[in-house]
């Protein structure tokens, strides 16, 4: 449940900003796919935590996934 409700949260933060910018908000069901398959990936690559983040810069929307370095898998 807490998953979900980060996932709504980041959500909410990129289509407030997309609303700003001037952009339409993307569609709740292909944000989730995107970022399913962006924590797939990062994951795949030796990461355990996937860090998100919405920003603009010159009126465009940047969202990013990265994975955190150092930090380890809880028990």
């Amino acid at each position: 449940m807490r998953e979900i409700d980060k996932l709504t949260d980041l959500y909410e933060s990129l289509a407030e900003a997309r609303r700003e910018a001037g952009d339409e908000p993307v569609p709740f069901h292909k944000f989730a796919e995107l970022v399913k398959s962006q924590v797939k990936k990062l994951r795949q690559g030796g990461s355990s935590e996937v860090a998100f983040r919405v920003a603009v810069k010159d009126g465009k929307v940047n969202f990013t996934a990265r994975a955190l370095k150092g930090v380890k898998d809880k028990d």
